[in-house]
Order: C-alpha cells, then structure tokens, then sequence
C-alpha cells in the first residue's frame, strides 16, 4: 500500500501504509519489534523498540515525496555520527526504497536509556530536573556547536522574511557565524537519567543560540523553566542572533498553534515577543529601500 501524499496527516491510510512499511524494515534487517510501535508528529514517522541477536535496538521509518528526500534532514540521524562529546543515539544500520511517488527510509539506531522529559514537545509541568541534567545539556550544546559542519537545514531568507511577516521589523541575517545545532530542541526530544538528546533530522548550522531559543519557546507554558532557560543561557540568547532566534521561534510556535497545535501557549508566546521588541530591539535592522 502507498500513501497518497495529498492524504491528510494522522490518516489512516498513512497508519497502515506506515505499519507496513515498517514490517518490511523488520524482515529486511532481521529485527523482532518489542512492545508497541509509534507514531511521529504528524504521521511522518513510526518507531519501535526493536531486537535482533538478543541486542535492543530502536528503529525508525520516516516516509517523504521524492522531491523531499533529497532535503538535508533526510539523511540527518546518519550524518549526525560524525558529532563527537554528545549524548545521542549511535546509528547501526539505514535502509531505503521507493513506493510510487514515496521514498522511505528506516534508521536503525542504538536504544537510548532514560526516558523523554515530557510526552509532547511543549512542557506543561515542572521537568524536576537537578544540576547535574542541566549541565550535561550545557556541555552537549557546546560540543554540537563546535562540530564543523556545511549542513544547511534553516534558510536566512525565509527566517527573515517570516519575522517580518509576523512582528513587522526588517532584520540583517548574517549566516556566516552560524553554528552547528541540533534544531529541534524540545522536550520530547531530551531524556533524563541519563541525559541524552534524541531526533538528530533537523541539525546543522543556526544562528548562535538558536538551540536555547527553541527550548526557551517549548518552556513558556513553565514560566520558572523558561527563566531558567534564559539566565542559564544569556550570553547567546542576548545576542543579536539570540534574539533574532527567538523571534523566529514564536513564528514557529504561532504558525503550529494556527493548525490546532498547543494553542494555551499563544499568550506567552505574545508575551515574549512583546519583552523582546520593547526591551530587546536588535541593532541589525535593514535599511529602508530609498523611493525613487
């Protein structure tokens, strides 16, 4: 069965076209699934804990249009091996095959320890995390940053443009100090005891302090985690680029609470932007375009 990529998300067809395909990821890597597949954002994914030769393993199948699959977050969990110092999954082994107009791709990674901070990617309640987490997610941070990398998975043009969009300013957008991140830091994505970061498809180079940023926006529901966020991480966040960052977030955040996604959070994210622009302004505005 292929999925009709016009079908919505979280339909069922995509399900089954998804179980199926991850019957075949089984049979073709010699795996036994353990306990209950699931079901990424949006049913672009299906993952379960897998085994093969008394080892545990976790696999991942993710489905794209063609013309997706050639996108740089296609191959990110298999690229993100050459990042040193970090607590992640080690990836094993990576399959792929076409299905009609679809490409899939199942990614055999090691089975991370711990469990995931929160069960969705917004935080709703206090984490309970001590010094010890938060450090280790200082360290990480700084050694994603200092991997050199030629990844490109965000476009400064569209950053810029969609800033302007939603709040009105025209900002410079200056990709030559960007740093390598991981880009989708949320709290579905961070596990504790022990720490370790999971979900490597969206890192690459962003501007510094972007990572914060993100996690900063997913905490806003948790007013003293999101302070904390943002005094532990001040000298990047409070950067022209920290704070471009952030602004870029929110516009993530209003466009997933448009389509129904964790719509609680919008009046904190008007809040924060209103903090930023009244107190934050960056300097790096464009000039205006003279008449003629």
């Amino acid at each position: 069965m292929a999925i009709d990529p016009s079908a919505p998300v979280t339909s069922t067809p995509v399900r089954a076209a998804l179980r199926l395909a991850h019957s075949r990821a089984l049979a073709d890597m010699g795996l036994d699934a353990i306990g209950r597949a699931r079901f990424g954002w949006r049913d672009r994914s299906i993952g379960s804990a897998v085994e093969r030769a008394g080892s545990s393993y976790w696999l991942r199948v993710v489905w794209a249009r063609r013309e997706w699959a050639r996108s740089t977050w296609w191959a990110g969990n298999q690229d993100a091996s050459m990042i040193t110092g970090v607590e992640k999954p080690r990836m094993i082994d990576a399959r792929a095959w076409e299905d009609g107009p679809l490409l899939y791709r199942a990614d055999l990674m090691s089975l991370l320890p711990g469990r995931a901070c929160a069960p969705t990617s917004v935080l709703e309640r206090t984490p309970g995390l001590d010094e010890t987490w938060w450090n280790s997610l200082e360290r990480n941070l700084d050694a994603i940053a200092a991997t050199p990398t030629e990844r490109t998975v965000l476009d400064p043009e569209i950053m810029r443009r969609r800033v302007g969009v939603f709040f009105g300013i025209d900002l410079e957008v200056d990709p030559s100090d960007w740093v390598a991140s991981h880009g989708d830091l949320h709290w579905n994505n961070l596990h504790r005891e022990p720490f370790a970061l999971a979900d490597w498809e969206s890192w690459g180079l962003a501007p510094r302090g972007y990572d914060p940023a993100f996690l900063l926006g997913h905490s806003l529901a948790v007013p003293h985690v999101a302070d904390q966020i943002a005094r532990r991480f001040r000298s990047d966040l409070e950067t022209e680029s920290g704070i471009f960052s952030q602004l870029y977030v929110m516009t993530k955040l209003l466009t997933r609470a448009d389509a129904g996604e964790h719509g609680g959070l919008v009046p904190a994210v008007h809040r924060h932007v209103g903090r930023l622009l009244g107190t934050r302004v960056p300097l790096g505005r464009r000039a205006p375009a003279r008449a003629t």
